[in-house]
């Protein structure tokens, strides 16, 4: 598994950075000058149709990216964490101006950092024709690589949505743990009913049935991707889990180990088929 420190990763912005092919020293300038901004959990980043003058990283903690709906429902988009840039889907209003499409609200305290477009534009300014093309290309194919996963979730069932779901937020939010991969951030009920475009209490069925086919436990009212799941083996094959800091509310001690009840049962062969999401 990648080792990247737990919800302290600002290196894996810098990282992302010349994974899009931006010259190094590009990248670095872009990391070292920026101001540093705290937010206190449930606090509202920015909302639809605000300015967009400014960039905007998440340095440590969890932010919820929320896409409110015509019919007054919401759908969150994703839960971001360090590393991981908000705001890709500002958007070009009537007048040339960067404005927001989403909310972005805190879940966490959270550490973000900033810097003006006007800054990234000079720094852009700096780079050869080639290295131009080689980053317009590869924004591109991270744009297309969005479309065809919100295309692959629409036709899935909501129990194979909530596992997608429940994998990445394990890549995100996992540490190694001897019944398989503690997630350190636990997403609500109505967290992972917005994900997938269903309600709580299908969420809590499809969980109920995870749990019952030994995919998932829980422990302290966190969850875990139990060794021998495809939950788990999908996280291990292509893992961001850490062996970063667990909190000590959700780190058992050794003495009590032994017993800690977890909710799982032995998988019996055939998976249940939760039913498809209908229009």
């Amino acid at each position: 598994m990648n080792e990247i420190p737990l919800l302290n990763r600002a290196n894996v912005f810098e990282a992302g950075l010349f994974s899009w092919g931006i010259p190094e020293q590009t990248a670095k300038e872009l990391t070292s000058h920026h101001t540093e901004l705290n937010y206190a959990a449930g606090q509202l980043i920015f909302s639809p149709g605000s300015a967009a003058d400014i960039v905007l990283w998440v340095v440590k903690g969890v932010v919820r990216e929320i896409c409110p709906n015509p019919n007054g429902t919401q759908t969150l988009v994703r839960l971001a964490t360090a590393g991981d840039i908000l705001g890709l889907a500002d958007k070009l209003d009537e007048k040339g101006q960067w404005i927001r499409r989403f909310e972005a609200r805190t879940a966490t305290e959270c550490v973000l950092a900033i810097v003006t477009r006007q800054h990234v534009r000079n720094l852009l300014k700096d780079m050869n024709p080639e290295e131009l093309l080689a980053l317009s290309e590869r924004m591109i194919s991270a744009s297309s690589e969005w479309v065809q996963y919100y295309a692959t979730f629409l036709g899935l069932s909501y129990r194979e949505r909530i596992e997608m779901v429940m994998a990445e937020l394990g890549r995100k939010f996992g540490v190694p743990d001897d019944d398989g991969v503690l997630l350190t951030f636990e997403p609500t009920t109505s967290d992972l009913a917005e994900m997938i475009g269903s309600s709580r209490p299908v969420v809590s069925r499809v969980m109920a049935e995870l749990i019952e086919n030994g995919e998932i436990g829980r422990r302290d009212r966190k969850y875990i991707l139990l060794h021998g799941g495809a939950l788990e083996a999908t996280v291990s094959e292509g893992s961001h889990i850490a062996n970063g800091h667990v909190p000590p509310s959700i780190q058992p001690a050794a003495s009590s180990r032994g017993t800690t009840h977890l909710q799982r049962q032995h998988r019996w062969g055939s998976r249940s088929v939760s039913a498809r999401p209908t229009t």
